[in-house]
Formats: structure tokens, sequence, C-alpha cells
């Protein structure tokens, strides 16, 4: 009998391990299952002393209008990791209370955009108009469930590198110019259950000119935060904003790394929401930081730049350094009515089009710098392809003929 029971224990703490390794067994990051939730934005107050907020203003936006409204705290239904207005394009400020009951400070927040707060269970929101809609919330870490969920994924990402660090193999290196890349299938987009999975198949469009975004994320994530972020981005598009995707084509986090955007192939003309009234002439490209008061790292911009001049020669955009008609199809948000023709750089900044300070004062001056780069390295790819082919083309011709 106790021979019996022994093995029956057995077999349960076998299935048990089983259940808790098996999502874990992969050469992929384990990503926990991302959720999702809402409540409303409770009814905010006018703010009786403006001069106090101006004073507290979200560094960098030192020329915005200064709220007026605040919300009272709100407690959170569960931890989460990102957190905005569901649909609000206008800028508003959000700041989170930590664990240890201390608020943050507010954070400025535009184009339908969350922020990442690395974990938190109380928000606020101040805005220059009484804020209102649905505070959507992402959790991408797994602790959405609390402690028992907090352990499980603990575990599981434990048992993933042990296993990632045995059974490893080489990444491929990408062919000159295409830049490697992580895909959408490795940020956790193609997950069945927490992934972010458009609903209706992409558009396609032309990529005239590049556009240049920043996500309003604060600059101090970890290199594993990353693609987290990618993906929360992305269900905060599609469940909190109601888009087809997440906005952008490409991201690139501040370490250089980056990252497929919209689905339907890096390579290809994909509609985004990147710039309105420009999005099926344009391919676009964000910065997961905020930089109204600090640039691009040089990881970062040499990833932009790579990615920029890989895109625009494949779409045979070049010199990228000269203007380019583009035809605006208006909307609230563009600087443009429709039917109004622009010469416009074919490298530019979210701003060049739209009504926003995007991608921000600092990321906006280094655009002149990085539109010159793309140039040079698609003319140096050019000299090296027409090397190559004349190299081959001396080759056959020195054959002799049978």
């Amino acid at each position: 009998m106790r021979g019996r029971l022994l093995i029956t224990v057995g077999v349960a703490a076998a299935a048990l391990s089983a259940w808790v390794a098996a999502p874990a067994l992969s050469l992929r990051p384990y990503i926990p299952v991302a959720k999702d939730f809402e409540q409303r934005v409770p009814e905010a107050k006018r703010l009786k002393d403006a001069g106090a907020s101006a004073a507290t203003h979200a560094p960098g936006h030192a020329g915005d209008p200064a709220p007026r409204w605040i919300s009272p705290p709100v407690e959170a239904p569960h931890e989460f990791d990102l957190v905005g207005i569901a649909g609000e394009v206008r800028s508003v400020e959000i700041r989170v209370r930590d664990d240890r009951g201390n608020w943050g400070e507010w954070v400025e927040t535009s184009d339908g955009n969350p922020i990442y707060v690395d974990g938190a269970e109380e928000v606020q929101v101040r805005a220059p108009f009484e804020p209102q809609g649905k505070l959507h919330y992402v959790n991408v870490s797994g602790t959405a469930g609390g402690i028992g969920e907090r352990l499980l994924n603990s575990a599981r990402g434990a048992v993933n590198s042990a296993f990632i660090s045995i059974a490893s193999t080489p990444v491929a290196e990408a062919i000159a110019p295409k830049p490697a890349y992580v895909t959408r299938s490795a940020w956790g987009a193609d997950l069945a259950e927490g992934g972010c999975i458009p609903p209706a198949p992409p558009e396609y469009g032309e990529v005239r000119a590049a556009v240049i975004h920043h996500t309003v994320n604060a600059n101090d994530y970890l290199p594993e935060e990353a693609a987290g972020i990618v993906l929360g981005i992305c269900r905060f598009h599609v469940y909190g904003n109601g888009w087809n995707d997440i906005g952008y084509n490409a991201l690139v986090d501040r370490f250089g790394t980056l990252y497929e955007g919209r689905a339907g192939g890096m390579r290809q003309p994909i509609v985004g929401a990147q710039a309105q009234g420009f999005n099926s002439e344009t391919t676009s490209i964000a910065s997961v930081g905020e930089h109204s008061a600090t640039g691009l790292s040089p990881e970062a911009q040499r990833a932009v730049v790579r990615f920029l001049a890989w895109k625009m020669h494949k779409h045979g955009r070049q010199p990228v350094t000269k203007k380019t008609p583009l035809t605006s199809g208006g909307g609230d948000l563009s600087r443009y009515s429709a039917g109004t023709v622009v010469n416009l750089p074919r490298v530019l900044g979210h701003g060049d089009l739209g009504l926003t300070e995007c991608p921000g004062a600092s990321l906006s001056s280094q655009i002149k710098t990085i539109r010159r780069q793309v140039q040079k390295r698609i003319k140096k790819y050019s000299k090296s392809r027409k090397k190559k082919k004349g190299k081959r083309k001396k080759k056959r011709g020195g054959k002799k003929k049978r």
C-alpha cells in the first residue's frame, strides 16, 4: 500500500514538473502570458493651483499647456506593466505609485501610446482637458494573477534560461545590408494566448519616405524587459486603441536591438499607423524610449540607420537626402488637409507630418545626421555591389569557349 502511494506521489510530482517545465523548454526566451484589463477613469477635478502643476510639468514638455484637471489615485484591479487611456491621442500625464507607497514622476504620453512602469498597482492621470474614457492596463511580466502566477513564471523563466544555455545554437547573421532583427514570433506576437495577433490582414501601400517615432517609455529599462515592452505596446494599440496591429513597422530599443513591427513582412510596404494622412506612403521605426531631453543612444542610432538604409534601398527611394512629394489624406492629427501635396525629406520625424512633438526635441535634432548616415550606408553598399557584379562579369568573360 505504501509503495503504491509513493508511486502515485512520484507520478504526480513528475507530471507537475513536466507541466511547469514544458512551456520553458524552448530556444526562444520564455514569455509569460500577457493580460489586459480596463477600468474607467474616475471623475477628475480641476486643479486649484495651475502654477504648481506647471512647475512639476513632465520634463522636456515645458512648452505644452499645463495640466488643469487631475484624477484621484486609481487602484488597478491587478499589477500592471503598461498603462494609458484607451484611444486617447492627445497629450496626458500619468504617474504610478511604487510598492513602497511613493509616487513616481509625471510622464507625458500622446499619440495613443501607453507608458511602461515595470510593475505598479496604482495610477493617477492629469491633463489640460478633463481626462475621460478607460484606463487600459497591460501586464507582460506574468504577475497579474498574484503570488502563485509570479512563482510559476519565475520557475519557467529559470528553466528556460538553463535550457537555452545548454541547447542554444548560433543565430544566423543577417546578409548585408539587411539588418538582424527580433521577429514577431520571438517577442511574443504569435502566441495563441497572451500574444498580439492582428484581427485583419495587413494592407499594402508604398514607401516614399520613412517616419521616425519615439514610444514615450522611460529610458531606464533593462535588456530583458525590452521585448515585453514591445508586446505590451502592441496589445495596447490593438486591444486599447482598437488598431489592427502595433502602429510601427519596426522598433529599436536603447541597446540597439531591432524588432519587427506590423505583421506582413519587414520587406513589404505595410501600411502602419505612424502618421495620419500619410500612412500609405511611408514606413516607420520607433525608438522604445522618450526623447524630449535625451537623444538616441549610439547603439540605437546605428540600428535605425541600418534599418532605414536597407528599407529605403529596397524600395528604390534614394538619395534619401533629397525631398519627395507626399499627398495628405487629411485627418484631425495631420498637419496638412486632405489633398495637400508637400515636398519633404525622405527621412523625417513624426512631427513633420502630424500635430505632435513626437519624436521629441532631442531625437528630432538627430534626424539630419541620421539622414546623412543612411545615404552614406546606401552609397557604400551600392558601390560594393557594383564591384562584386563587375568581378563576376569579368570572371565569366575570362572563361574559354568550347
